[in-house]
């Protein structure tokens, strides 16, 4: 039993740490939140025109900037359109590919992981294939379409997340049914 103890003692400090680096990133929980890119300092945004097209835009105080994080199986998250419902989702498992929002299936294309970053700023991470969300070049221009990418942890793949108040009582149950779980 004692041989293990210091296996255990480093698994907690492990969990313990990795919540501590994805806190300082802003996430707390499901909950609504904007989420913006390091580098760039432009929001994860959704197009108004086709609804399925994810960029980064300017804040401008809409739904098509805000997400819905919703807990998934084995400790991921979906991330869902304020403006629609539709899932974060991943179209292939090449790098450079842009993600979309989708209609909400629950498959692990729409699964993600927050892990963090180098400077504890979390990563979004692809169940399905491992990859990270990615600025291009680390673009701060207006439209740039937000992909997958291998992860290099650079400021172009870390975000940062602030909670948008919704509804306290949804805000509360979905806080909940979360802390249960973990």
């Amino acid at each position: 039993m004692l041989r293990n103890m210091p296996r255990i003692v480093i698994g907690i400090a492990t969990v313990f740490a990795a919540s501590l680096a994805v806190a300082q990133g802003g996430f707390n929980g499901p909950g609504r939140y904007q989420i913006a890119n390091l580098k760039s300092n432009r929001l994860m945004a959704l197009d108004r025109n086709d609804r399925t097209t994810v960029v980064q835009l300017a804040p401008r105080g809409d739904d098509s900037e805000s997400w819905v994080l919703e807990p998934g199986p084995a400790g991921s998250f979906f991330l869902r359109s304020a403006l629609n419902g539709r899932a974060l989702q991943i179209t292939s498992n090449s790098k450079s590919t842009p993600v979309v929002c989708a209609r909400f299936d629950g498959s692990p294309a729409q699964q993600w992981r927050l892990e963090p970053g180098k400077d504890g700023n979390p990563m979004i991470t692809s169940v399905a294939n491992g990859r990270v969300l990615d600025i291009p070049d680390g673009s701060s221009r207006e439209g740039v379409r937000i992909q997958i990418y291998d992860r290099n942890g650079d400021a172009n793949q870390r975000f940062l997340f602030r909670r948008v108040r919704e509804d306290r009582d949804r805000e509360r149950e979905r806080r909940d049914r979360w802390s249960k779980d973990h």
